[in-house]
């Protein structure tokens, strides 16, 4: 099954509902999309968290390593897309994820902001 390509411009964000938070992650995945390849930034701590997988999914712009960017989002987001509904939004490495996804609370006012801004970025 291919992959839907999105990116943050996609993402199903209306006027009202950028300041509602979802009602789970799962249903929003805003957070994981962007065209910087510097986006989310990975610490010592963070690589030896994703072990094996850090490898394949995080990598060193100069002397600092972050998670690569796969068709705008983060390589580790899984993009499920069910038949007849809206995409699903997975992280493959969930339990070990960079520290910053992790102190990203939904709702907070970091996830509103983010939020926010990939929706003005799209059309309306």
């Amino acid at each position: 099954m291919a992959t839907p390509e999105l990116r943050s411009s996609n993402l199903d964000l209306r006027r009202d509902e950028a300041r509602v938070p979802p009602t789970d992650c799962l249903r929003c995945g805003a957070c994981c999309f962007s065209a910087g390849e510097n986006y989310v930034r990975v610490t010592g701590d963070d690589w030896s968290r994703l072990g094996e997988a850090a490898e394949r999914l995080a990598q060193f712009v100069g002397n600092r390593a972050f998670m690569k960017m796969k068709d705008g989002h983060c390589a580790a987001l899984e993009i499920r897309q069910p038949a007849g509904r809206p995409p699903e939004f997975f992280c493959t490495v969930y339990e070990a994820r960079p520290q910053v996804c992790r102190d990203l609370a939904r709702g907070s006012p970091a996830c509103e902001a983010e939020r926010w801004r990939k929706r003005s970025d799209s059309p309306a």
